[in-house]
């Protein structure tokens, strides 16, 4: 019988390939590009949260996920893309060579909320190259994503500072997954060109 956390890593392989079969039903390639990259970076990252238990590459590849996120709505040159991930990159690496996960789990949270912040600024936009339905799948996606990482922090943290901070929240492990699963579904059908639902 599977591990249930091998289950779960299947559930998340199988969102990145609805995302990669909506090729030939989506509403744009630079769209589909982005979404599928965002989607393989998170099959990355969980590769190593769930099946390796290596936390350091997998934030550091998360925060990739949602760089391609950002980038699927923003409205900024193809040059202040490069330098963004450019940027990321040797920070993250810098990161690495310090072996400083918290750090790391900062430039995550800092990424996470600036992926929320364009997200709303795009949802909000008038005739955007997303259609209303798949705005409000994405945005809808990356909220549950986010209360998932509210209880991944709350799960973690007391262990990180152990003896400082209490075990707030003991059910915040299964929450994590509550949230989680069904945020990379809608991850994934949000770039799927649904019937009528053009602008």
């Amino acid at each position: 019988m599977l591990n249930n956390m091998i289950i779960k890593f299947i559930f998340i392989v199988i969102c990145f390939i609805i995302a990669a079969l909506s090729y030939y039903k989506c509403n744009s390639k630079k769209d589909w590009t982005l979404l599928t990259a965002g989607l393989l970076f998170t099959v990355g990252a969980d590769y190593f949260l769930i099946i390796q238990n290596m936390h350091m590459p997998g934030v550091a590849v998360f925060c990739f996920a949602h760089i391609c996120y950002i980038l699927r709505v923003a409205n900024i040159s193809k040059g202040v893309k490069r330098a963004l991930v450019i940027a990321v990159s040797v920070w993250i690496f810098l990161l690495f060579v310090n072996n400083a996960l918290l750090a790391l789990a900062g430039t995550y949270a800092v990424l996470f909320m600036v992926n929320i912040a364009v997200n709303i600024h795009y949802f909000r936009q008038e005739n955007t190259l997303l259609p209303k339905l798949n705005k409000t799948l994405l945005l809808a996606g990356l909220i549950l994503f986010a209360l998932c990482d509210v209880n991944v922090a709350l799960f973690n943290l007391p262990r990180q500072f152990e003896g400082l901070l209490p075990d707030v929240f003991p059910q915040a492990f299964y929450l994590i997954w509550v949230f989680y699963l069904p945020s990379q579904l809608l991850l994934a059908i949000s770039g799927i060109a649904f019937p009528k639902a053009k602008e």
